[in-house]
């Protein structure tokens, strides 16, 4: 080999070794790596400027920060704080950023970011400004509780019910009925039990009714998830923008919050956005919108129900909680009879009357059992009293259960 063919050789092992180095960089994937006292959050922020899109972006990924740290209802206590002194200078913690997507929406701009906050610093803040963080109980490991399977199989029957607030939702009824059927498939697909939207229709007149009356000191969605025995409500909310035309591609942006509550208290369990970034169709605006909302849900879903199962599955260390209703019972003194046949019964923890009035008392019985388990306790010892020897049970759903005395 002469002197010139070496030196083409070399040549091309070098253009070669340079290819293959760059094509390896390129595809090496370094995972996000975040330390104890740092907490990784999304936010949006939608103005005419884009600074100001930013900042508000940044608001709204400290806002979550804050949630995660304190709960959601110390956050809504202490909201006009926070405004005042954290949230007006929500860049001041955070240890990196990233925008994530831009989305031009007529005069405004939509911001995405993605940001790390020094968890620490926040949480210096808050206690400075006067707001007890709630202290952090060590997670129990129920695998080798004698009731882990009942707590597991309380977990996997629960009911749930996703719906919109009508008097205080921002986005347009089509797409919130559209998320609310997203988070529905979500649940079928999983096998969960919920509550399908036709059903919801069907009562939801007389709740709205009874929400107007209560002046909306009540969510109307936790109204009807109580009445349709719910043990999880979600609402849904969100923004969907029309993001312009680029040739034959339409363009649009969403972004879907889910927040989850407890049924029986209307304790917060849980709240996730879902972003969907600017997505592009050919067949229309309106798809390009439905699609963006499509994949905003589908962002959320699996972050606020393993939320909600999480709460849940300390709860149950009370007990599971059961819905009980009896029916057609005459007077008071055979009510006690029940209640004292209920807190009688092996597995019991605690009993709560919700509402009692003629002919018809509703409760929450705290079980450490099965749905089976505690009909089983109840009927066999009742149907001995006097009175009660037709009393059986008239509907069984969920963990919902009626009983009643039968013709």
């Amino acid at each position: 080999m002469n002197k010139k063919s070496i030196f083409y050789f070399i040549m091309l092992f070098v253009i070669l070794t340079l290819v293959v180095s760059g094509c390896a960089r390129k595809t090496v994937k370094v995972e996000e790596k975040v330390g104890p006292e740092q907490v990784v959050e999304n936010g949006v922020g939608k103005s005419k400027k884009f600074d100001d899109a930013l900042d508000l972006a940044f608001r709204d990924a400290l806002t979550k920060v804050v949630v995660r740290i304190i709960g959601p209802e110390l956050e809504e206590a202490n909201r006009d704080k926070l405004k005042s002194y954290m949230y007006g200078i929500s860049e001041s913690f955070i240890l990196n950023r990233q925008v994530t997507d831009k989305v031009k929406s007529g005069k405004d701009t939509i911001v995405y970011v993605r940001a790390t906050f020094n968890k620490s610093k926040v949480e210096e803040s808050i206690n400075t400004l006067g707001i007890e963080i709630p202290e952090k109980k060590v997670e129990k490991d129920y695998a080798e509780s004698p009731y882990a399977d009942v707590i597991n199989e309380a977990l996997d029957n629960l009911t749930y019910l996703v719906y919109f607030e009508p008097e205080k939702i921002k986005i347009s009824d089509e797409y919130a009925r559209l998320a609310v059927n997203r988070v529905n498939n979500y649940f079928a697909n999983k096998e969960y039990e919920y509550v399908d939207l036709q059903r919801i229709n069907e009562v939801k007149d007389e709740y709205f009714r009874l929400y107007e009356e209560t002046a909306g000191t009540v969510s109307v969605v936790q109204l009807i998830a109580q009445a349709l025995n719910a043990d999880i409500y979600m609402v849904v909310d969100g923004i969907v923008e029309d993001a312009g035309k680029e040739g034959d591609i339409y363009f649009a942006s969403a972004s879907i919050d889910l927040k989850a509550f407890e049924s029986a208290t209307g304790r917060g369990l849980g709240t996730e956005t879902g972003y969907s970034g600017k997505l592009g169709l050919a067949s229309g605006m309106d798809a390009a919108k439905r699609k963006g909302v499509e994949v905003a849900v589908e962002k959320a879903i699996e972050s606020v129900v393993n939320l909600s199962r999480n709460y849940m599955l300390k709860a149950f260390e009370k007990g599971i909680r059961y819905e009980v209703l009896v029916q057609g019972i005459p007077s008071y003194k055979m009510l006690k009879v029940f209640t004292d046949i209920v807190r009688g019964s092996g597995n019991f923890r605690s009993l709560k009357e919700v509402s009692a009035a003629e002919g018809q008392a509703k409760y929450y019985v705290y079980y450490m059992g099965r749905k089976g388990e505690l009909i089983d306790d109840i009927i066999s010892d009742i149907q001995s009293e006097d009175g009660f020897a037709n009393f059986n049970v008239l509907i069984s759903r969920g963990n919902a259960v009626v009983f009643g005395i039968e013709e």
